[in-house]
């Protein structure tokens, strides 16, 4: 039987060969879930050119532009999944505000919450969300420099940064992506070594702090853990040699089994994002893929996993992952 591809695409004289266009979403959506936003950027670059007007992939184009700081492009693809009608309008306009304020265009972030709130668009379920954002925006409006792209001594407090959940402790900390993080330093240091904190505020922390390249010893403490490091000379999450081999040896295992090897790469990237700077600890390679093939297994199976420090990490992490 011969298989149907749908509608024959164009780019200008040439038919595309089927599948292409599928291919390239396909890679795309994977390589956001594996954080590696570069690549996700470089796949859908491609793909718009063959639909520069469907909906589906302009969310995590958008997400993957404004992870790789192109916030401009980013706002471009976050307008257009607005104005596209096909997907969650309340969410498409928080990914889009969170790039305009980015942007520094306070102003259209203020009006644009306002009307929404005034209107009643925004659902109740996620008003403590948008009051949050507009809060922030204020804050940042009127205490950035205008025209420069250089943070305040003070663009929040310790005592506020306490006062916020864990969602809006990363919110403050992503508004200072890309910025001059000089005089903020002493702050991030502060919060990087608090034990009270979620670990992923940590992570986000740290990453400031390598930004910012600061070279002085910080003391981490995550997990009943404690180690000093030195942000400004750290490898980023998941860019160290052991979660390369552990991604290897996680392929070769999982080769012939692609769901399962999707879900995996999730969680392995979930967990080194969550332990950083930590990592598997002792552990080899081969003992972290074994442990994770188990670990989906008893997922699908229902059957517990043996109870073993490395696999007691796994689930821990896997279920205190939040955002």
């Amino acid at each position: 039987m011969r298989r149907k591809y749908g509608r024959i695409r164009k780019m200008e004289n040439l038919i595309v060969f089927p599948g292409t266009y599928e291919k390239l979403i396909e890679q795309g959506f994977v390589a956001v879930e594996q954080s590696n936003f570069e690549r996700a950027v470089e796949v859908f670059d491609q793909a718009i050119l063959y639909e520069p007007d469907y909906p589906e992939f302009l969310g995590p184009y958008a997400v993957a532009l404004y992870e790789t700081k192109e916030f401009e492009r980013a706002k471009e693809i976050a307008a257009r999944l607005l104005h596209s009608g096909a997907t969650d309008y309340i969410d498409a306009m928080e990914l889009y505000l969170t790039i305009s304020i980015q942007l520094q265009e306070y102003e259209e972030v203020e009006m644009t919450i306002e009307a929404l709130i005034d209107e009643g668009i925004v659902p109740q379920d996620m008003l403590k969300k948008f009051n949050y954002l507009r809060e922030l925006n204020g804050r940042l409006s009127n205490r950035y420099v205008q025209e420069e792209q250089v943070v305040p001594a003070n663009p929040f407090t310790m005592e506020e940064f306490n006062q916020m959940d864990t969602a809006q402790q990363q919110y403050a900390l992503a508004s200072l992506e890309g910025m001059d993080l000089t005089t903020i330093t002493p702050l991030l240091v502060e919060i990087a070594e608090r034990d009270d904190v979620a670990p992923l505020v940590i992570t986000f922390t740290l990453t400031l702090l390598h930004q910012a390249g600061y070279m002085e010893e910080v003391t981490v403490r995550k997990f009943g853990w404690k180690q000093e490091v030195i942000p400004g000379g750290m490898t980023l999450p998941g860019r160290d040699d052991l979660t390369g081999d552990v991604l290897v040896e996680i392929d070769r295992l999982l080769l012939k089994d692609p769901s399962r090897l999707e879900m995996a790469h999730g969680l392995i990237e979930k967990f080194a994002i969550t332990v950083f700077p930590f990592g598997w600890q002792q552990h080899s390679a081969v003992e972290v893929a074994t442990a994770y093939v188990n670990y989906i297994e008893g997922l699908f199976s229902g059957q517990p996993v043996p109870e073993t420090e490395l696999n007691r990490l796994i689930r821990q992490v896997d279920s205190d992952w939040d955002f």
